[in-house]
């Protein structure tokens, strides 16, 4: 049983690893802050 409970919290932790890099994507995505391939809609291209 408690190796059950090891496994569910890397798990837990992963999922939430995975989120927040995630979240960060989607707010920099949002905030015109990546890039995405198209340079006549893109305001940080030079």
């Amino acid at each position: 049983m408690p190796a059950i409970l090891g496994n569910i919290l890397v798990i837990a932790v992963l999922v939430a690893i995975a989120a927040l890099a995630v979240r960060s994507l989607w707010k920099s995505h949002k905030s015109n802050g990546g890039c995405n391939g198209d340079c006549g809609n893109c305001h940080g291209c030079h």
